[in-house]
């Protein structure tokens, strides 16, 4: 009896559990789950952007820094200027020049053409200025022509030599981004004139200074000798005058040698 009465008490509790509890339903539309390695990669558009983007960021950082580095002051407060970081060259050149020497003529000719020879040291002082147009633009020469003439006889002899000592700044006009452009040139120095006559065997020997103007055009090239190297060639083709006194001597030739 008592057991008949606790299987009808469980009975009827389960059937009241059932009545109560939410019905449960399958969901049909839950997706399954993606684990990492299942998931697609990148696609290759999407690679391209992150590229893009990468290197628009590394242009913007250089822009800064270069930024940065131009506005540095100086000690004096003064913009640090960058015109000479990218051609380290000095401006210093060296060179042996030769060409025709047009003396002035005492005896009614055009002139009295003899060998003229010499050489020059070369600054391009425009480099301390900072000034990109005038870096290659504005430079100098020390200069020294030698020339002579000797006319006469095996009793009567005459010999004369003309030394010209000058220092010439110029301006340059470059042909663009060539290594190559004209130039203008004046300055001045002395003139040394050294003359002896000799008649049998007594010689007369007769010296003199005078100022001199020098003047003149011409065209310059400094090509580089190697591709990575900071020597160049210096090169010179010129039509150049000397004025001493009522004279004009004119020497026109070229020259070559060496620029770092």
């Amino acid at each position: 009896m008592r057991t008949a009465t606790v299987k009808t008490w469980l009975t009827r509790c389960l059937l009241g559990g059932l009545l109560v509890a939410p019905a449960a339903h399958a969901q049909t539309d839950d997706d399954p789950y993606a684990y990492p390695e299942d998931e697609p990669g990148p696609t290759q558009e999407q690679l391209d952007e992150e590229e893009a983007y990468e290197r628009r960021r590394r242009n913007a950082d250089q822009v800064e820094e270069f930024r940065e580095i131009a506005e540095q002051e100086g000690e004096e407060g003064d913009f640090k200027r960058l015109a000479g970081i990218d051609d380290p060259n000095k401006g210093f050149a060296a060179e042996l020049l030769a060409g025709a020497l047009l003396l002035d003529s005492s005896r009614g000719r055009f002139a009295e053409p003899v060998l003229g020879l010499g050489i020059r040291a070369t600054w391009e002082y425009g480099r301390i200025l900072d000034i990109e147009p005038l870096r290659e633009a504005l430079w100098a020469d020390l200069r020294w022509t030698y020339g002579s003439q000797s006319d006469g006889t095996n009793f009567l002899k005459g010999r004369s030599s003309q030394h010209y000592f000058t220092i010439a700044p110029a301006y340059e006009f470059k042909f663009g981004k060539s290594d190559f452009g004209i130039f203008g040139q004046v300055g001045g120095g002395i003139a040394y004139q050294a003359t002896s006559i000799t008649i049998d065997s007594a010689e007369t020997k007769v010296n003199g200074i005078k100022p001199v103007i020098q003047y003149g055009l011409g065209l310059r090239g400094r090509p580089r000798v190697f591709g990575d190297s900071n020597m160049r060639l210096s090169l010179r083709l010129e039509a150049m005058g000397f004025r001493r006194g009522y004279l004009n001597d004119f020497f026109l030739g070229g020259s070559a040698g060496i620029a770092f």
